[in-house]
This record gives C-alpha cells, sequence and structure tokens, in this order.
C-alpha cells in the first residue's frame, strides 16, 4: 500500500479478512484476521500483502482524510502494537464476551479496541461518557436508541455519541460477533 499518516491521531486498525504485513517506520508486525493494531499520534504505516486484506481503520479524533505518500520513517515508538484474539483472554459480560486488543497493553492512552460476542439476547439501555464505533463481522439484530430502532447485521457500522440511550439487541441464534472502538476511554464495559 502507499504509506497512510493520520498527522496526530489515535489509529486502531482491525483486520477482517486476509493476511500480510504492518511496517510502521522501520518495525514490521504480522498480520491476520481478527487481529488488532495501534498506531500511534504522528506515525506513518504501509500495508504488505500477497491477497487482498480487508482492515477496518478506527482513527480518533475524527480526521477528513489520511496523507498518503512520502517515506516511512527510520524509527518508530517500541513495544509491541499488535494483538490477536485469544479465548483464554476473553472476559465475560454475563452471556457476552469481550477481549480487549488496543489498550493500554500496545501504547494507547486514550483509545480502546476490543471484540466481543453476543449471543441471542438484548443488553438493558444505557449510556457511556465516551464515544462509540461498533463493526457488525457476523450476525444481526437491532439496535435500539430513545426515537429509533435500526436492523444492523454484518459490515454494518455502527457510531454512537456520548451519551446516547442505545441498546444492541441480537436476533441470531448463531450470535453476533463485533469489533468496537471506544474513545476517550479504556473501558467498553462502564456504562450508565
Amino acid at each position: 500500500s502507499p504509506v497512510v499518516e493520520f498527522d496526530d491521531r489515535h489509529v486502531a486498525l482491525f483486520v477482517a479478512s486476509g493476511d500480510g504485513r504492518l511496517h510502521v517506520g522501520a518495525r514490521e508486525f504480522t498480520l491476520a484476521p481478527e487481529t488488532g493494531a495501534y498506531i500511534r499520534p504522528g506515525e506513518r504505516f504501509r500495508f504488505e500483502a500477497e491477497q487482498p486484506m480487508r482492515v477496518f481503520a478506527s482513527v480518533c479524533p475524527l480526521a477528513d482524510a489520511p496523507v498518503f505518500g512520502g517515506e516511512l520513517p527510520s524509527s518508530a515508538g517500541e513495544g509491541e502494537r499488535t494483538v490477536a484474539v485469544d479465548p483464554a483472554n476473553r472476559q465475560a459480560m454475563g452471556e457476552r464476551f469481550f477481549q480487549m486488543l488496543v489498550d493500554r497493553s500496545v501504547g494507547s492512552t486514550v483509545l480502546t479496541q476490543f471484540i466481543g460476542e453476543i449471543p441471542l439476547s438484548k443488553a438493558m439501555p444505557h449510556r457511556h461518557l465516551y464515544e462509540e464505533s461498533l463493526i457488525v463481522l457476523r450476525g444481526e439484530g437491532c439496535m435500539w436508541t430513545e426515537t429509533r430502532k435500526a436492523r444492523v447485521r454484518a459490515g454494518d457500522i455502527l457510531f454512537l455519541p456520548r451519551r446516547q440511550l442505545h441498546s444492541l439487541q441480537c436476533t441470531d441464534p448463531g450470535g453476533m460477533l463485533l469489533v468496537g472502538v471506544i474513545y476517550p476511554g479504556d473501558n467498553p464495559s462502564i456504562s450508565y
């Protein structure tokens, strides 16, 4: 891919399909499906793959567009940048589970990415003090707010502003798998 930069924003990447490598400066990280990756503010990156990859980028705060081109710098920040889904790292929330992908463990202090599975159920209406975006990877259901009900299914992307009352309902007997990003925040289970 070309070199990409989002200036002074935090970026969480999520690999939905395909295998490849992520280059951040002179560093290289292996990417596989259901892997999250963190790009720090001001860093440039690019992808390398033999076959097409499907990667979602969550940019916080919102940017109008990426900046393409330029060279990768010869250095990049230290530490691990990628986290793969690992059933041993799941955290239960009732009948639901989630796993943190991008968080403080990879150097992110304000953006958090998680993956979660929701069984056939409906969450209690709640609010968050952070913005939340959700990408439905598998399954279907309904998103409820104070004034609307919208059907959602695999491939849909949902955005919830701060303090938006909402409830996600899974209507699929096979459950719903989603990846989410919260900003600014570090715990997707905090609600009021």
